[in-house]
């Protein structure tokens, strides 16, 4: 997938699965984001598993993806129509009202939602994450559509 279609799906995607390691293995937490100059911004509790495995190694992964479930006649006709992207990169926890308030802009950009009016109580109390994507690649797997709708 060309890299101005994998920015197009980043954009289109309504949950990224973000990728972690801490003691206890790998993490994998689908999370509400935003994505915007090649960074993708999370937010949540200032607390918890994510921050800890992020404190620990900033190295992170992460997914998005639209598919669609093609049935068929026959068990080994079925197929689905699909784009993912998957990518790597570093995250960072965000310390300033004005980064966060940047961030979580992005991120209700994302949903089409106001881009101001965070309160500071809410500043307060959530934690947000930049991530500087460094690499990704994307695939998609188109399939015609049969007569009959299947």
């Amino acid at each position: 997938m060309p890299p101005d279609e994998a920015e197009a799906l980043l954009r289109r995607a309504r949950v990224v699965r973000l990728g972690l390691a801490d003691d206890e293995g790998p993490y994998v937490v689908p999370l509400n984001f935003g994505f915007a100059d090649g960074r993708i911004y999370v937010h949540g509790p200032r607390e918890g598993r994510r921050l800890e495995a992020i404190a620990r190694d900033p190295r992170v992964c992460f997914e998005v993806d639209e598919c669609e479930i093609v049935p068929a006649d026959e068990p080994c006709g079925y197929t689905a129509r699909f784009a993912s992207v998957i990518g790597y990169g570093r995250a960072r926890l965000l310390a300033t009202d004005e980064e966060k308030r940047a961030g979580l802009a992005v991120l209700m950009r994302h949903y089409g939602g106001p881009e101001d009016g965070f309160e500071q109580a809410v500043l307060e109390k959530t934690a947000v994450v930049e991530i500087e994507i460094e690499s990704m690649s994307g695939k998609r797997h188109d399939v015609p559509v049969r007569e009959g709708g299947r």
